[in-house]
């Protein structure tokens, strides 16, 4: 047979090859194009991934910056000559995500033949900022009575920590599959590690007791001498108080002139009648009396001195390490500046040493993973947030955080002292290899400035927040560096 078929001369197989040789051609040429095609998918995938994380990463929100961003970064990118032109088909911009699609066309080589001159070329990207790994973070937020001033609008400085700290809550723990843990630590003069811990080896609280009601006794009659009503009064005068820096509007006017004055048989008594009183613990805690145990975690075994009172004298309890947003959150909403007449000053120390107990793995509080030298696995971050100066100092003979002398000198000194002993747990925690940031919220002094630039890690780890905006952007700023750029398309 293959002797027969090249003796002929018939012509008949150069018949059947030039018919089929068509759309075997054909068929060649589109698979050109087709792989044509999957590069260029592949190219302009690329040019999308990278403009989505250049975009993510730079941290702008501004949707008009944004959309020049990408157009001028992927011009600079423009080196795949088989595209006629890129086009960015949609871009949404979000907090924390960019999401972009981008067109194009390639023009066809064979698919001409049938009348395909152009093949359209999609992409698209999503691009997130989030918290990836394990992190540990402690917010160490001040809730004294100076948080209780309020600006232009009316709206307190707690109300806006509280949007600032839900607003970074919300951001660090937007990726489900990271191993995020955030602790709470309100502090004011005092912190209040909560009534669980009573019976722990660290702390050393005295039993509740109570004090018997008093009657009177050993009493004897005496005439005393009651001041006549005021019927005249001089000028006005500004008498206001001030409460950890907080001025308490109020005037005073002196007694000019008095109705005569009258008398009233009394009594005189040996022991004057008193209710009874129940002295209980609140959760309230002092520093470590102990040499300088109170400026870092070493000794373990030295306890922290609980105070028994009639009333609660310190604020909101801290919450340790927990991966449950929603109670973390229902904690921030639900912190004060006052209880009753309770309206706290500022000792820092307290704070931050509870800040750095939240991520050690020792006790008092070991629920933290145990130091990483790269602080990597896991990254720890305190996060110190204050509104002003340290108005309270430590007093070693009770572990009690006590005002300032009335002698200006002296109170100098001590504030002195206040400040290094801030900067010294500052320090232990940066030893740990903690990143400390800290945040100066409508923070005037200069002094108190300086110490809170020193106390964070570096000066991208420091924020001046004028005003309530500017601690929101803090707050998001913070969170924004815990997180790292990733593509989620």
């Amino acid at each position: 047979m293959f002797k027969r078929f090249l003796s002929d001369r018939s012509g008949n197989f150069a018949i059947a090859m030039s018919v089929l040789s068509i759309p075997i051609l054909l068929s060649v040429g589109f698979g050109v194009d087709y792989s044509r095609l999957l590069a260029a998918h592949t190219r302009l995938q690329g040019i999308a991934d990278t403009t989505a994380l250049a975009l993510a990463a730079s941290g702008e929100k501004d949707e008009a910056k944004l959309e020049q961003m990408a157009e001028d970064f992927i011009s600079g990118n423009m080196d795949a000559p088989q595209f006629k032109e890129i086009t960015i088909a949609s871009l949404d911009t979000g907090d924390n995500a960019i999401d972009i699609d981008l067109s194009s066309q390639i023009d066809t080589y064979f698919m001409g033949l049938a009348n395909y001159r152009t093949l359209d070329v999609d992409a698209s990207a999503l691009a997130e900022r989030a918290v990836t790994g394990s992190v540990e973070v402690a917010l160490v937020l001040d809730n004294t009575y100076s948080m209780a001033e309020t600006d232009s609008k009316g709206v307190t400085k707690l109300a806006a920590l509280k949007t600032a700290a839900n607003s970074l809550i919300t951001t660090l723990m937007s990726n489900p599959d990271a191993d995020v843990k955030i602790g709470l630590v309100p502090y004011a003069d005092y912190v209040n590690v909560g009534t669980g811990y009573r019976n722990k080896s660290w702390l050393s609280v005295p039993a509740d007791y109570t004090v018997p009601a008093v009657a009177k006794s050993g009493c004897t009659p005496k005439t005393e001498t009651v001041l006549g009503a005021c019927t005249a009064y001089g000028p006005e005068y500004d008498c206001s108080t001030y409460v950890d820096g907080v001025r308490k509007a109020k005037t005073c006017k002196d007694c000019t002139a008095r109705k005569p004055s009258t008398e009233k048989q009394g009594e005189t008594c040996t022991t004057n009648a008193k209710a009874e009183q129940k002295y209980k613990w609140y959760g309230c805690v002092g520093s470590r009396k102990t040499g300088t145990n109170r400026l870092d975690d070493t000794a373990p075994n030295v306890t922290y001195p609980g105070y028994v009172d009639t009333s609660q004298k310190c604020l909101n309890p801290i919450v340790t390490l927990s991966d449950d947003g929603k109670a973390l959150k229902t904690a921030i909403n639900g912190m004060v500046y006052n209880l009753g007449s309770y309206e706290p000053y500022t000792y820092i120390p307290a704070g931050l040493i509870w800040g750095v107990n939240v991520l050690s793995p020792t006790e008092p509080l070991n629920e933290a993973k145990a130091y990483d030298v790269e602080n990597k696995e896991p990254r720890k971050a305190l996060l110190l947030m204050t509104d002003g100066e340290n108005t309270r100092r430590f007093q070693a003979s009770d572990g009690k955080h006590v005002a300032f002398d009335s002698n200006a000198t002296k109170a100098a000194t001590q504030l002195k002292t206040v400040n290094d002993e801030t900067l010294t747990i500052c320090a232990y925690a940066k030893s740990k290899k903690i990143e400390v940031y800290s945040v100066a919220f409508m923070v005037d002094d200069a002094a108190a400035k300086t110490m809170l630039q020193s106390c964070a890690t570096d000066s991208d780890h420091y924020f001046d927040a004028s005003d309530p905006d500017k601690l929101v952007a803090a707050f998001t700023g913070i969170a924004q560096s815990l997180s790292q750029v990733r593509l989620a398309r």
